[in-house]
């Protein structure tokens, strides 16, 4: 992450304590929301989220369920984080997300109601996260509608020989990518997680 120095990042399996460590090192803020407890009963200090970091200023924190019905002690509980990353060159606002697993029409009804919540929104707006959707235009056609695109990227799974994209970094449709990328993943990467990182570079057109 230091290597890249970028304006923000989004993680997702990641506990508090993690996200709060990872944090401190590089000295920057942290926004971190529960996802679901991992056991049964719920242990608080293990609960698995979604966290974003940056090194400038984060405001309006928002987290959302687009699991309802799907109890917080079930790893099918999903939610959506977002947060406004405040950096000299203006504001941006940030979404995290981690879709479902099961079905493509479950994966398709939660990036829906993401779009829904996004909708209004002024701010230029970046969508990253682990979508599961290895080829499904429908998904990513729901974040179309308020004007995020797919500037495309990498293999990201599973990190010690990937075959599938699975992981994204949607943009505003009036910016252009100057660096998308993915490292090549292999056993070091592997023991740091299931997934490669994926990163996105753009910039804004006036």
């Amino acid at each position: 992450i230091a290597s890249f120095a970028p304006d923000g990042v989004a993680l997702q399996e990641v506990q508090r304590h993690q996200a709060l460590e990872i944090a401190r090192r590089l000295g920057w803020h942290v926004e971190w929301a529960r996802k679901h407890y991992p056991l049964r009963p719920p242990s608080p200090w293990r609960a698995e989220g979604l966290a974003i970091l940056s090194p400038h200023p984060l405001t309006n924190p928002l987290h959302r369920t687009l699991s309802p019905g799907v109890h917080v002690v079930s790893y099918r509980h999903r939610i959506m984080q977002a947060g406004t990353v405040n950096s000299p060159h203006g504001a941006l606002r940030l979404v995290n997300t981690h879709l479902a697993t099961d079905s493509a029409d479950t994966r398709i009804a939660q990036a829906r109601t993401i779009a829904q919540t996004l909708t209004g929104n002024p701010l230029p707006t970046v969508l990253a996260g682990d979508l599961n959707s290895p080829d499904e235009p429908a998904v990513l056609r729901e974040f179309r509608s308020v004007g995020l695109v797919d500037p495309g990227g990498d293999h990201t799974s599973p990190s010690i020989r990937p075959r599938q994209r699975i992981d994204y970094v949607l943009v505003p449709e009036s910016a252009y990518a100057t660096h998308i990328a993915s490292p090549d993943g292999g056993q070091r990467w592997h023991e740091l997680s299931d997934h490669l990182p994926a990163v996105a570079e753009f910039r804004l057109n006036d």
